[in-house]
């Protein structure tokens, strides 16, 4: 197995991770104001770093940004759908920064090493 495959199985079982403790019910508080955006910027950084670690050769990355910030989208939603969590468009533009964050960070590396 090539190192391409172990990366699309890390992005596959973080989506699916991601999406399954999205739809989570929330117990206990934050240990500072914005400990949840910054947990989805964090998040979604990753999930952008693996997605194009795994599929760059064939997918753009302007692609692979707007999947990953569309299945932001849908757990947002999803979670509007609960009794128990709700959608936050604040959370989707957290995402939005994790993934424009991921990008630059991957872009300058690629310029500099």
């Amino acid at each position: 197995m090539n190192t391409k495959n172990y990366y699309q199985i890390l992005f596959w079982l973080c989506a699916g991770a991601t999406a399954v403790a999205s739809m989570l019910p929330i117990e206990g508080s934050q240990v500072f104001a914005s400990q949840d955006k910054v947990g989805h910027a964090l998040i979604y950084a990753m999930l952008y770093f693996l997605a194009v670690r795994a599929y760059r050769s064939s997918i753009s990355l302007w692609l692979l940004a707007m999947l990953i910030l569309l299945f932001g989208l849908f757990i947002e939603i999803a979670q509007s759908m609960t009794s128990y969590r709700h959608g936050d468009v604040w959370d989707l533009m957290a995402n939005g920064v994790g993934i424009a964050s991921s990008w630059l960070l991957l872009e300058l590396r690629g310029r500099f090493l």
